[in-house]
């Protein structure tokens, strides 16, 4: 969708990227050949149209020619999509361990079924971690255990005593108070900011702009209120990014902004998605979750998609 029109590409995303750019090339050519193939026309015209008679029928005939050039339609010059650039504040350096995870086993029920057993491990401000695993093995699980909103049935997780923790998931959404705008609830949560402008340009970078930032966060699109979660992640200033599938409801051109903001963010990162383009993107260790425990996978994302699609055609899928 471009100019409120549908264009329609063959192959994949990939290589839906590489022919958009060689044809907005190509019509860049275009539009500069025309706009140059114009200037002298015009400039021919103004000079020669009034002088002898041989210079003034070659003025008119160019003139005709500018006309059906017009008339025919020109190419238009290419008009680049709004980029976004999202933003993770620095959060400063806090020595390791930041977070280690010692002989941790859990539990939702005493007599229900072990989710971890015996987990030992730990992650800093240089860890890129994205956890995979079939649904249920645990991996939102992990992550409330990391940030204290679970304890621990067994053993110990101990953090360092500055160390903030943003997580982002599925139902942030819900804290949102809907009658306010972006900008109000913003305001509210952090009051230390307390000019208006410098309001509207953090939120901004998070892709909503004029109108959105002062509309009933009720009014928003499910993509817009994903954003302004983002922005009030992001400006918790977080040691710790825990993403819990953040790009439901974003578009690959949000999503690709957000890869570009976790790969410039200073801090540790644990993601869980089952956006395998995002995870080859940020995720520098791929954890797998499955059977009470946690193991680091050998390869990359792409190696552990394969592997899983061949399970699913043995199972009969």
């Amino acid at each position: 969708m471009h100019n409120k029109k549908l264009k329609y590409y063959t192959g994949n995303y990939d290589q839906y990227v590489k022919t958009r750019l060689e044809l907005e090339e190509n019509q860049m050519k275009r539009f500069h050949w025309e706009q140059d193939q114009i200037a002298h026309m015009k400039n021919y015209i103004a000079r020669f149209g009034h002088g002898s008679a041989k210079l003034a029928r070659q003025a008119q005939s160019k003139e005709k020619t500018l006309q059906k050039m017009m008339a025919s339609g020109l190419t238009e010059r290419v008009v680049s999509d709004k980029t976004l650039s999202f933003y993770f504040p620095p959060c400063g350096k806090i020595p390791p361990p930041v977070i280690m995870v010692q002989n941790v086993s859990f539990k939702y029920t005493k007599d229900g079924p072990c989710i971890y057993n015996n987990l030992e491990f730990g992650i800093d401000l240089d860890t890129r971690v994205a956890l995979v695993g079939p649904n249920g093995a645990g991996k939102s699980t992990l992550l409330k255990l990391l940030t204290g909103e679970l304890l621990p049935t067994d053993g110990m997780i101990r953090k360092h005593s500055h160390v903030k923790i943003g997580r982002y998931h599925q139902h942030l959404q819900e804290q949102l108070d809907l009658d306010l705008s972006p900008l109000e609830y913003m305001m509210k949560c952090y009051p230390e900011i307390k000019e208006k402008e410098e309001m509207r340009k953090i939120i901004g970078r998070y892709g909503l702009t004029g109108k959105q930032q002062v509309s009933p966060i009720r009014n928003l699109s499910d993509g817009q209120k994903c954003r302004v979660c983002l922005a009030w992640l992001a400006w918790q200033n977080p040691h710790m990014l825990f993403l819990d599938e953040p790009t439901n409801h974003l578009d690959i051109e949000t999503i690709d902004a957000l890869a570009d903001a976790i790969n410039e963010f200073e801090g540790g990162m644990m993601l869980v998605s089952h956006d395998f383009r995002l995870i080859q993107q940020v995720a520098q260790e791929i954890w797998v979750c499955e059977k009470q425990t946690i193991t680091k996978w050998p390869g990359d994302i792409l190696a552990y998609k394969e592997l899983w699609i061949r399970a699913l055609f043995l199972i009969g899928f």
